[in-house]
């Protein structure tokens, strides 16, 4: 096959910026056949020939040396074995301190290597069932208080200890289980979920067992590259463009079968009224001219690529539902459409706190219109243009200030991330980047009437990451809003570019490779890479004592620093402003009981941040509940502010610091007029 860089390239620029006997018993044959077809994508110099082209995007790396060769088979064991409970430290190291034999053969189109590294997983995976099935055999809840540890496991150096963290985890699960039924037969679901792991792990085909090497050299190189399969790269490109082609049906599989767990509001089968969540899918028909594919025993990944299609083709789905009569099965006929994924979208509410009418945006992540985009001439719509339309409408309605939640809101679109910014401040620029070759680039606002310019809350947390960042920076450098939630945001610092695979065989893509390209930088010249955005105002929460953030993630590139921007110059000053507004926030959270219960958890986190904690503790919420989308002349304000207060104590508390702002005298915010 050719290079990926010789094909036609579609290339987008994106920040994006998981007391009875037990058995386990699945067949197993040691001579290993993967399965391949004359229909694959992956074979040992394609593989070569994109890891070649990563190099050669990658912001900091050019070579295939040792040092990665080695990354990557640490990767490639964790993709294998997530949870270190097969491998051990030694069977690593022995492919590991190889590397320069297995770089030569490489470069020769010999990629044994790694099928020789999944028989040695498979075997191991086959020896450790007698293991589980000992210790699901003894588990008892009335043991010894079990621990579990919240941090990353290494992996085990020997069988003992191997053993030690596997019974760790069989009785976190058991627990678990118990804790959400205790009437349920706890150690035959554990049983059966290994069972179901096992077979996945013994029935890697060829593409997916070198799709996973070759996102493990992708990560290798950082944390956010990525290589991606076609299933995985429409999955990518759903989440980017908020949008999907099909007929609007979310998956789940149960007992090795798959289930509808629910329908997209708007969506194909939602307005069909047909297919209900609980339905059980017994087989497809994509409508492609393979014909009928049962789904028994399938997983949801293969479900999905069967309903997914092309807008306006047509497939049938042959379902069964249980009744209070029995079971019933029958045929529903439908035609895929594009459909837009509502939750995702921006939202926006009005809160009135005691007559300070306050307005709430909620921006789950930085989407834009792919297939706009590579059309010329054309206004295209994404986050910063229904951002737009949510806040002309608060304003126009009587807000006083108001806040957008970027919580947990991982990025996406780089170009929105400036759209978003030049509806806040007038002009100027926005964010720099750093190329490998030491290209430097600024990002502008032009003069423009920029829609909103009074007072502003941006509420981020450690989840907040890449555009989020670029958003949050800005405004906080700017001195046009300030900034509240967790310590810090999550640390991204990086952009990466989607170079798409041309499809071979009739598919429509072979693909795609996600490098990272360039670095980004604060008008100040400050990077957020590692360091994140540290807020102005600290509301604490659970997600502060989690270990996600960039600098916890293996190969994370390193925090530097450039000249600021020669003309950079604040709109406002708000050091006196943020330094009234603590100690009012402080005031109110110390007697806020709810609030005091969350610190208190928080300390017996941090206690444990770097050991273990007790097991029984694990099983802790977060406190978020989102804010969903109300009519703006909605008149249950008090009932909703209560709930608000009890469910979201991050978002209301950033409320009660907007109402302060606005009654605070003296303050320099200039007016809004709406437009007329």
């Amino acid at each position: 096959m050719m290079r990926p860089k010789a094909k036609s390239l579609l290339v987008f620029i994106i920040s994006f910026i998981f007391g009875g006997s037990f058995s386990l018993c699945l067949a197993y044959e040691e001579n290993l056949n993967i399965a391949r077809t004359n229909l694959s994508i992956l074979n040992c110099e394609e593989v070569k020939n994109r890891i070649n082209t990563m190099l050669e995007l990658h912001y900091q790396y050019d070579h295939f040396t040792d040092e990665l060769f080695s990354r990557t088979m640490n990767k490639f064991s964790e993709s294998l074995d997530q949870n270190r409970i097969y491998l051990l430290k030694s069977d690593i190291e022995y492919f590991s301190n190889k590397s320069k034999y297995y770089l030569s053969i490489f470069s020769n189109n010999n990629c044994n290597f790694i099928t020789d590294f999944y028989k040695l997983f498979l075997k191991k995976v086959q020896e450790r069932k007698n293991i589980i099935n000992k210790i699901l055999t003894n588990i008892d809840k009335k043991n010894e208080v079990e621990y579990f540890s919240i941090k990353k496991n290494s992996w085990a150096k020997n069988y003992t200890e191997l053993y030690s963290n596997l019974k760790r985890r069989l009785k976190y699960q058991y627990l678990k289980e118990l804790n959400t039924n205790k009437n349920i037969d706890a150690k035959n679901i554990i049983a059966k979920k290994y069972l179901k792991l096992e077979k996945e792990k013994l029935t890697i085909d060829n593409d997916k067992l070198f799709g996973t090497f070759l996102n493990s050299f992708a990560l290798s190189l950082d944390p956010h590259s990525a290589h991606l399969l076609p299933n995985e790269h429409d999955s990518f490109v759903i989440h980017i463009s908020n949008k999907l082609e099909g007929i609007g049906a979310q998956l789940i599989e149960k007992d090795g079968e798959i289930y509808i767990k629910s329908l997209i509001n708007g969506g194909v089968a939602q307005k069909d009224g047909r297919i209900k969540p609980n339905d059980k899918i017994l087989a497809v028909d994509p409508g492609n001219g393979i014909g009928l594919q049962e789904l028994s025993d399938a997983d949801v990944e293969k479900a999905v690529s069967l309903i997914r299609g092309k807008k306006g083709s047509s497939l049938k789905i042959y379902l069964q539902r249980s009744t209070t009569k029995g079971s019933e099965k029958f045929t529903v006929s439908l035609q895929r459409d594009e459909i837009e994924l509502k939750d995702d979208k921006v939202k926006s509410a009005l809160i009135d706190l005691q007559s300070t009418k306050i307005g709430v945006i909620k921006i789950s992540t930085f989407y834009t219109d792919i297939k706009c985009k590579i059309r010329l001439l054309e206004t295209c719509k994404g986050v910063a243009y229904d951002t737009e339309k949510e806040l002309t409408k608060l304003i126009d309605n009587g807000a006083k200030g108001v806040v957008i939640d970027l919580r947990n809101n991982g990025g996406g679109d780089f170009p929105e991330s400036i759209k978003l910014t030049g509806l806040f401040i007038p002009k100027g620029t926005i964010v720099q980047t750093l190329d490998k070759y030491h290209n430097l680039k600024k990002y502008n606002v032009e003069q423009n009437p920029w829609i909103y310019k009074g007072p502003l809350i941006v509420l981020v947390n450690h989840f907040s990451a890449s555009a989020s960042e670029i958003f949050s920076a800005a405004i906080q450098d700017y001195g046009r809003g300030i900034i509240v939630g967790d310590k810090k945001t999550y640390g991204k610092g990086t952009i990466q570019i989607v170079q798409e695979i041309p499809g071979t065989f009739g598919r429509k893509t072979d693909g795609a490779l996600k490098v990272t390209q360039s670095k980004f930088y604060r008008v100040t010249g400050k990077s957020n890479q590692m360091l994140g955005v540290e807020t102005n105002i600290n509301l604490p929460s659970i997600q502060e004592t989690f270990d996600t953030g960039e600098e916890n993630q293996d190969y994370a590139l390193p925090f530097d620093s450039i000249q600021p921007v020669p003309d950079f110059k604040p709109i406002k000053n708000n050091s006196s402003l943020i330094d009234k507004l603590k100690i009012l926030s402080s005031k109110r959270i110390s007697i806020n009981e709810k609030y005091n219960l969350i610190l208190n958890k928080i300390k017996h986190f941090n206690l444990g941040k770097s050991t273990l904690i007790p097991i029984l503790s694990t099983n802790l919420k977060t406190i978020e509940d989102y804010i969903n989308a109300k009519d703006i002349d909605d008149d249950s304000d008090e009932e909703n502010n209560k709930i608000l207060a009890d469910k979201d104590l991050q978002l209301f508390e950033s409320l009660l610091i907007m109402k302060d702002i606005v009654n605070l005298p003296n303050e320099n915010w200039v007016s809004y007029t709406p437009k007329k």
